[in-house]
């Protein structure tokens, strides 16, 4: 028993090591400085004006108010710059320097109102940045991808389900996790919540009844229960117990 908890700590801790030592912080905290943003802009104005234009409101994306929040909350400043590096500008994705990326994340966080601070914003610091409403956080927006822990199992009418289901957290990547991620997820604890999974089949030809097993998906809220639908779904312990 007590070789077995051992290990899970191990993995527990193995799973920290690229975010331990960094502070967790969010976007109201002043993350990037005003000299930052400046530089920011000339930036954006160079690169990523012609498409998203001077307003940040975008022809097709807006990077500023309430779509640009449904869309990055419960995130990572990490997620939205890593995005921009890898398909801005259009026709020339990843061309600029990690600094110049950030200098233009500082604007855009600048252009939405969030407060400047003592220092600027770090490439190799951005994954503990949260981005949440100056209320703090909320729960995730419906249709996002997420990923959610819990227990497998079919309901009395033939419907796969995901029970004693975590906190959906929101994902940026629709694949399985890595071996090394689903070992991490294996200790992760157990939830209170139930989602029905649209189509397991779809994605798990041999879903893992019994199983404890982590599943992401676009997340649908209804009134009759929650859903996901799935895009991956694989299994991370022999059993939930």
């Amino acid at each position: 028993m007590f070789a077995k908890t051992l290990r899970s700590l191990i993995v527990i801790l193995i799973a920290c090591l690229p975010l331990c030592g960094q502070e967790k912080r969010t976007v109201w905290d002043g993350v990037y400085t005003a000299d930052q943003a400046a530089r920011g802009q000339a930036a954006y104005v160079a690169a990523c004006a012609g498409c998203h234009r001077d307003d940040l409101a975008g022809y097709n994306s807006a990077l500023v108010g309430a779509k640009f929040m449904d869309r990055w909350r419960e995130d990572s400043v990490f997620s939205f710059a890593d995005l921009v590096m890898r398909t801005m500008p259009r026709n020339s994705p990843a061309s600029l320097s990690r600094e110049r990326y950030a200098d233009i994340v500082a604007y855009v966080l600048k252009f939405n109102g969030f407060p400047e601070g003592s220092a600027e914003l770090k490439w190799e610091n951005l994954k503990p940045i949260r981005i949440e409403a100056k209320d703090g956080p909320q729960e995730v927006p419906n249709f996002s991808l997420v990923t959610v822990v819990g227990c497998l199992s079919k309901n009395s009418e033939g419907t796969w389900v995901v029970s004693r289901a975590s906190e959906p957290v929101r994902t940026r990547d629709p694949k399985d996790s890595s071996a090394d991620e689903r070992k991490a997820l294996a200790a992760k604890a157990l939830g209170k919540h139930v989602f029905n999974l649209l189509d397991p089949a779809g994605v798990q030809s041999n879903p893992p009844d019994g199983r404890k097993v982590e599943a992401k998906g676009f997340l649908i809220r209804q009134p009759t229960g929650d859903k996901i639908n799935p895009t991956s779904l694989v299994a991370v312990a022999d059993s939930c117990q």
